[in-house]
């Protein structure tokens, strides 16, 4: 919207400042700000075609700041440099913080240099007090208008962080979850030499923890639910995604570990839970995991494929006693047994049953 704002007013400004050039017969000037005009309609119509708006922000900014320079060295009034104004706060709405403060003092430097040659290093009282005016006023702009873009930043990085995590347990929520893998599977497919290879999933369910929120309430259940994925984060590795994808279920992405040693990790998760009980407020609350665990070839499989062969098996652990991990593949009939139950349910919500 701002690259669209400033392309319309170059050439709105142009048919103004151009007249006034050629009267005072700054022919270079006004020849340059034609050239933008034209400009300015040629990066309109490729925006329009689909053109990314950060490169048509760069293919423009940085001839207009150029005619901008030559206007600051040629230009037949002084008043000229009020312009320098803009470009503090138009370099960061286009740019964003890093970028936009690179060109934004780059182009002041230049602009003090040039108002220095201008005068001849000896202006005038009163010219020398018109550009500092000027100048000093850009650089107050600028400063104010990194302050907002730093604030902008940190606003945006926290809104991000609510959306991509669990308010509870301040894992990756399931959207997030789901969004780190389709990365890695897309980066496996690209080929990049630093892509995984292969992914492990690990499901994970608290067994019995409707028992915890009936017996002691929500709160001690959020407490523990909290703890519990402390103590998993803590025994992840730091290129393993650990996320919260339901209610009491979480599950974490293992890359290039095969899939023995993705069951001894999820062994040793089991373990870490069942070994020591959750003291929440006056309660000491024994825990116990079931778990399911699938290894694919990270380029072949969907996230939809993944999550529900491990989803089954994660069932068939619970279904085998709890307390337990299984990464065999499960029977027909037990998939069936899994499925079966949600789609009565279904059913049911519909006013009618299944046969």
């Amino acid at each position: 919207m701002v690259l669209r704002v400033l392309l319309i007013l170059t050439i709105v400004f142009g048919f103004v400042f151009v007249p006034v050039n050629v009267i005072q017969q700054v022919w270079t000037l006004a020849l340059a700000e034609v050239a933008m005009m034209a400009y300015a309609f040629v990066i309109l119509g490729l925006l329009a075609s689909g053109l990314p708006p950060r490169r048509a922000t760069w293919a423009f900014l940085l001839p207009f700041l150029v005619v901008l320079l030559l206007a600051l060295a040629t230009a037949a009034n002084i008043s000229v440099f009020v312009w320098v104004l803009l470009i503090p706060l138009l370099s960061h709405r286009l740019l964003g913080r890093r970028d936009g403060s690179i060109v934004g003092l780059s182009f002041l430097g230049l602009a003090a240099a040039l108002m220095l040659v201008r005068f001849g290093f000896v202006p005038s009282v009163a010219q020398a007090a018109e550009a500092m005016d000027v100048l000093l006023c850009a650089t107050a702009l600028f400063v104010i208008s990194l302050a907002h873009e730093t604030e902008i930043v940190r606003v945006n990085r926290k809104l991000r962080a609510r959306a991509d995590l669990d308010g509870l347990t301040h894992l990756a929520n399931r959207r997030r979850f789901r969004e780190l893998f389709e990365q890695a599977r897309y980066a496996a497919q690209q080929g990049v030499p630093s892509a995984a290879r292969q992914v492990s999933l690990i499901l994970m369910d608290l067994d019995y923890f409707k028992r915890v929120n009936d017996r002691y309430g929500h709160d001690i259940g959020d407490i523990v639910l909290e703890a519990v994925s402390r103590r998993l984060l803590a025994q992840c590795r730091q290129s393993d995604v650990l996320g919260r994808v339901g209610g009491e279920e979480l599950a974490i992405l293992l890359f290039d570990l095969d899939h023995a040693d993705a069951m001894r990790q999820a062994e040793r998760l089991r373990c870490t839970i069942s070994a020591t009980p959750v003291l929440a407020r006056d309660h000491v609350i024994s825990l116990t995991l079931s778990l399911g665990v699938a290894t694919f070839r990270l380029a072949e499989c969907s996230f939809e494929q993944i999550f529900a062969e491990t989803d089954a098996r994660l069932y068939q652990a619970k279904r085998d006693g709890r307390n337990r991990t299984h990464g065999e593949p499960v029977t027909s009939a037990a998939r069936a047994a899994r499925i079966e139950p949600a789609a009565r349910e279904a059913q049911r919500s519909r006013g009618y049953e299944m046969p």
